[in-house]
């Protein structure tokens, strides 16, 4: 099944209720340890897993198009996602759920934040969190390259990306600004082919 626009398949069920979007990216952001990316496999199980909106394949793309938004990658992910599934009233409720818990948990933590890196127990949890955000990271990166099948070309593509960023130092907008024009080769190439088999 194609979602109105007839790109990304959607999920199984009907549109999802504004108040349920809400609450589901807000459950999300509840629990947003460690960054935007360590949102994703959370994400991913909430929409897709247990709520059924949208398609493993479809959260692929949304993931792949949030990279190339400026900002905060929870953030365009539920823009995104909220988006597909209701439209602009979808995409301002998944971006109000999954900021509303960060944005109240940073302004408590504002007026105590000093005193709470005194504390040696501070440390330890910032400690125990980095492997745990670290697994997290690598079991989305490991899920995303797999769903997109076995290739050479890609792990090729994926292998060297990574090899250039760590060994070079090379800034990440690099890479994924090759990967757009690349994308829009393809695309535009892959358009013409059939122009010119069909021309006499």
């Amino acid at each position: 099944m194609r979602d109105p626009v007839g790109h990304l398949p959607t999920g199984e069920g009907p549109s999802p209720r504004l108040a349920a979007l809400f609450a589901s990216f807000a459950r999300v952001g509840g629990v947003l340890f460690g960054g935007g990316y360590a949102m994703l496999p959370l994400l991913e199980r909430e929409v897709v897993g247990r709520r059924r909106w949208l398609t493993p394949a479809a959260m692929t793309d949304l993931f792949a198009l949030a990279q190339v938004i400026p900002g905060v990658i929870a953030v365009n992910v539920a823009l995104l996602a909220g988006q597909r599934l209701r439209g602009w009233r979808g995409a301002v409720a998944a971006v109000l759920g999954v900021i509303t818990a960060p944005f109240v948990v940073m302004l408590l933590l504002a007026g105590v934040y000093d005193a709470l890196l005194r504390h040696a127990w501070m440390a330890r949890v910032v400690a125990g969190l980095r492997p745990a955000v670290a697994g997290l990271l690598l079991g989305t990166a490991i899920r995303l390259v797999l769903r997109n099948g076995c290739r050479a070309g890609l792990w090729a593509i994926c292998v060297g990306v990574a090899g250039l960023t760590l060994l070079l130092d090379l800034n990440p907008v690099w890479p994924i600004l090759a990967a757009v024009a690349a994308g829009l080769a393809g695309q535009w190439i892959g358009a013409r082919r059939p122009r010119r088999e069909a021309a006499p």
